[in-house]
């Protein structure tokens, strides 16, 4: 019985520290973490999940520190919207900066292809 209700709290707490850190950034990605679990999610649909700087610049730092943390075993990533998982690097933002003379793409590609490693 004594078993069963510290197993029911511990529940619990997992879902509230679940919760408390979760974190919405307008940068269009949902960094949380469900009980052992990593989760990120694409939040760009009308953009078919594309990658741009911002989720970039969010989703690695948040990989390094679920890597060396011993209560996260996995990191699932997913896409909002069902159309798509995700369309790759966002090529219109960094066609567009190009065409302005703005470096965003070399160092677009340069933080997404390190992302992509750490992943």
């Amino acid at each position: 019985m004594i078993v069963s209700f510290r197993l029911r709290t511990l529940c619990r707490l997992q879902r509230i520290q679940g919760h408390m850190m979760s974190s919405q950034v307008d940068s269009g990605v949902l960094l949380e973490k469900v009980g052992c679990a990593g989760v990120i999610t694409l939040n760009r649909p009308e953009a078919l999940n594309a990658l741009n700087m911002p989720m970039v610049q969010h989703i690695y730092p948040q990989l390094k520190k679920w890597e060396s943390d011993n209560e996260t075993d996995i990191v699932i990533i997913r896409g909002a919207g069902g159309k798509a998982f995700c369309a790759g690097g966002d090529i219109r933002a960094v066609t567009e900066a190009g065409r302005v003379g703005d470096p965003l793409a070399e160092d677009f590609f340069r933080e997404e292809y390190t992302l992509n490693h750490a992943i």
